[in-house]
């Protein structure tokens, strides 16, 4: 059962530990066990929107972790432990959780219940360990909260971190950060619960339960991303803030006493340091056989890469630049947490405030432990040259945790002061507390909803949002890759040629042809379409690709995803043989064309290669008419096709857009020797009318009516 302690302000409702009033609490995987329902509501409310997220890829899932994950499983499989030694981050949480992906869509394929053709399902199945783990982290967090906080603040707490889009957006993901935040999270609120949680005066000191999740949440955070080495000092300064405590409460207790219990608190920051120990060597196989191999590569991944500055470079306000600087983190922090944990957080604020000026209220040693934290981990990462937003992340449950407290300080203020000015009953002010709970529950679902599947797309409308957001961070991250590939790929010719693209590997699962390099822009009639993508253009990646589309070429297609321009599809033209400046109509470019006769004695055709752009909208199906004449003007051949090709109608050609067709025109191998002429127009099928071209026939041609296109005359042998 739990007891009643006298708050006072938000500092007691932040923590217990904020008046000299102490009551026992019972351990903490006892209460889990005696509210499974709402342990398996906030995970199911955490896991839906992980779950059920978007089908594109990020950079470092196509580049990295998809293929480190599946090495990972086959250095286990064979046995090859020195194999595991994959990466220095070390990512090990990481790849076993893809691991497990792998082995379960193989396991699904096997029995024949799923298609193991099926990338995306491939792709969902290696990130859902993910999501399943993070969302598990979510709930297990409110099991420690609220043994530290009121229950009203845990229960916000979890659910801004359940619905936060920055923290769902990586929670979907087969990579670090989501998972570091889980675990440094759950690391710090269980060595709290551990080591202040239960009162000074009870000889129970240490929640031993408590202190053995510390132990293996750090483990696992170590294994994750080295950043995580922040939770040695952190869990060093808990447990002297613990003993400092115990000193500050001695009352009648003996020096004999004090230095016992100084004694069990060390002993037990020893074995929490134990439990993380074990837990990174038993489950990194590199360890067993080469352990200093493995201390080596961390170490090396973390000064050299982590020291150093992006080798594709960064951007911030409007510059590309290697070091963002001191305030990159300040707009990451504006810009990727919502409204009302912003807001969360200035209540929270002026509630410490007002609680620090009343007397007999100190600042609780939860409050300032967690503060230390967030402010040594951004200060840290604020001093680096190897910036990203993501890396901010672990501080975010935090915020989200004080956030609460603000909230939950400004309701109690305003029931106060209705309490004191109004004639409401407690009842009707819980119940209007239980409305305003329900009420913001629907406002988080609805922002989520709303930016599903892209909640990595989420920018802070207070400050102007995505808008704002590319004119100051770097922005894409993978995200719209897949729609530039469902787009080139409904397209007539879009299997044709290669994709020029940056992050080649990013759109690769989407298009069905070759994804090649940007700079395959430069090698004429190599590629049929290139895309320019946001993070590229900010960072100035091949810039004489960017400088060359833009200047020649106008987008045919831009993605944009809840305002942000993500990705421009250029077409490029092939190579035209005879080029033609000349426009059918209004609406239709003839650039040129290609005329091969070299099979007309051997199997009876011509072939002729068309180049068409659509300068606007063309408004109806249009058709080519090809005349092959002799040098009398007699008509040998005539062919009557759409200009495009069957699979292109010119009702389909969108503005911009070049078109490419090949027509076969049948004539008879047994021709007479002589000069021919090929007459082209366009016409309206149902009328016959030709579309108006300007171009004045050749002097010698022969006459085949108005607007008509003479190619020029060959001979036959």
């Amino acid at each position: 059962m739990r007891y009643p302690v006298n708050y006072e302000c938000l500092m007691n409702k932040i923590t217990p530990l904020a008046t000299s009033q102490y009551q026992p609490q019972k351990s903490t995987f006892s209460w889990l066990l005696r509210t499974p329902f709402i342990i398996v509501v906030v995970f199911l409310l955490a896991l839906i929107p992980r779950a059920t997220q978007g089908q594109f890829v990020t950079v470092d899932e196509a580049f990295h972790w998809f293929n480190r994950s599946e090495r990972f499983l086959e250095a286990v499989r064979t046995g090859d432990y020195a194999a595991t030694n994959v990466i220095g981050h070390p990512g090990v949480t990481t790849m076993w959780l893809g691991a497990t992906g792998v082995l379960i869509h193989n396991g699904l394929v096997a029995a024949g219940l799923v298609d193991g053709a099926d990338p995306a399902l491939f792709r969902w199945l290696l990130r859902l360990p993910v999501a399943l783990v993070t969302a598990f982290c979510v709930a297990v967090v409110y099991g420690l909260l609220v043994r530290l906080v009121d229950l009203r603040i845990a229960l916000i707490a979890v659910l801004f971190w359940a619905t936060e889009p920055f923290l769902v957006a990586h929670s979907q993901l087969l990579h670090l950060d989501a998972l570091l935040t889980s675990f440094i999270n759950v690391a710090l609120l269980a060595a709290l619960v551990a080591f202040l949680a239960n009162p000074p005066d009870v000889q129970q000191r240490i929640d031993w339960g408590a202190l053995v999740l510390a132990g293996i949440a750090t483990g696992l955070a170590l294994l994750t991303k080295s950043p995580s080495i922040i939770l040695v000092p952190m869990i060093g300064l808990i447990a002297v803030a613990s003993g400092w405590r115990i000193f500050a409460h001695r009352g009648s207790r003996t020096v004999r006493e004090l230095f016992a219990s100084w004694l069990v608190v060390g002993g037990a920051l020893w074995a929490c340091g134990g439990i993380a120990m074990t837990t990174w060597f038993a489950l990194w196989p590199a360890l067993w056989v080469n352990l200093g191999g493995a201390i080596d590569r961390i170490v090396h991944q973390a000064t050299s890469e982590g020291g150093s500055p992006h080798g594709w470079g960064n951007f911030f306000w409007g510059q590309t630049v290697d070091d963002p600087g001191p305030f990159f983190y300040v707009a990451v922090l504006a810009l990727r947490t919502t409204p009302w944990m912003l807001f969360g957080l200035v209540l929270g604020l002026v509630g410490v405030l007002m609680a620090w000026r009343q007397k007999g209220v100190r600042m609780p040693y939860v409050v300032g432990l967690l503060a230390i934290f967030v402010l040594l981990f951004a200060g840290t990462l604020t001093f680096l040259p190897k910036k990203f937003d993501r890396y901010l992340l672990p501080i975010f449950p935090v915020l989200c945790l004080f956030a609460a407290a603000g909230w939950v300080w400004l309701f109690d203020t305003v029931r106060q002061w209705f309490a004191t000015r109004r004639s409401v009953s407690e009842h009707a002010l819980q119940l209007q507390g239980r409305m305003l709970l329900m009420a913001g529950l629907v406002l988080l679902t609805v922002n989520l909803v709303w930016y599903h599947p892209y909640a990595i797309v989420y920018y802070n409308p207070l400050f102007g949002g995505g808008g704002v957001a590319a004119r100051i961070l770097p922005i894409g991250w993978g995200e719209g890759y897949e729609q530039v590939g469902a787009y080139i790929s409904a397209q007539p010719d879009g299997r044709d040629r290669p994709v020029a693209s940056w992050f080649e590997p990013v759109l690769d699962p989407f298009v069905k042809q070759a994804v090649v390099p940007l700079d395959w822009v430069f090698k004429s009639g190599r590629v049929d379409y290139a895309v320019l993508y946001i993070d590229q253009i900010q960072r100035g990646n091949v810039p004489e690709a960017i400088t060359y589309l833009r200047e020649q070429f106008t987008p045919i297609h831009t993605v944009v995803i809840h305002g942000i321009e993500y990705a421009y599809i250029y077409q490029l033209p092939q190579p035209v043989s005879n080029p033609v400046e000349a426009t059918f109509g209004d609406a239709i470019s003839f650039r040129g064309y290609d005329l091969d006769t070299s099979a007309i004695r051997a199997s009876g055709h011509l072939t002729i290669t068309l180049h068409w752009q659509a300068l606007d909208v063309v408004p109806q199906d249009y058709m080519l008419f090809a005349h092959v004449l002799d040098a009398q003007g007699n008509q040998v051949v005539q062919v009557d096709v759409p200009p495009g090709g069957a699979r292109a109608p010119s009702s389909t050609w969108q503005p911009q857009h070049y078109v490419t067709s090949v027509q076969r025109v049948p004539v008879p191998a047994d021709l007479p020797s002589g000069t021919y002429w090929v007459a082209l127009g366009l016409y309206d099928p149902t009328t016959f009318v030709r579309l108006p071209f300007a171009v004045v026939p050749p002097p010698n041609a022969p006459d085949d009516g108005p607007n008509v296109f003479f190619l020029a005359p060959f001979t036959l042998e």
